[in-house]
């Protein structure tokens, strides 16, 4: 009876033992998640002030070249940017 008595308090602590360490586990879960969260809002603004920093390089360099090249070349240009604009009003749209 001493043996089972035993075998039962061991058990039992054993379990407890496992039930923290699962508690502790998902605590920490729970964090990483939250940090894996802040990241990919960390990573979308970032994106998005690339994306900004690339259309202002685009509009330099389009500013930049206008100024010495022909009329045919200007009107070229901006039909570019027209088709540029039109694909980000189609990107909103969707």
């Amino acid at each position: 009876m001493k043996d089972l008595s035993v075998l039962v308090s061991s058990l039992r602590k054993k379990t407890e033992k496992l039930i923290e360490k699962h508690q502790s586990i998902l605590l920490k879960n729970n964090t990483l998640s939250e940090e894996i969260l802040k990241l990919k809002e960390e990573l979308a603004q970032k994106s998005q002030q690339i994306e900004a920093v690339e259309n202002k390089l685009t509009l330099l360099k389009l500013a930049k070249g206008v100024g010495n090249e022909s009329t045919k070349d200007v009107k070229l240009k901006i039909n570019e940017m027209v088709r540029e604009i039109d694909k980000c009003i189609a990107k909103i749209s969707q």
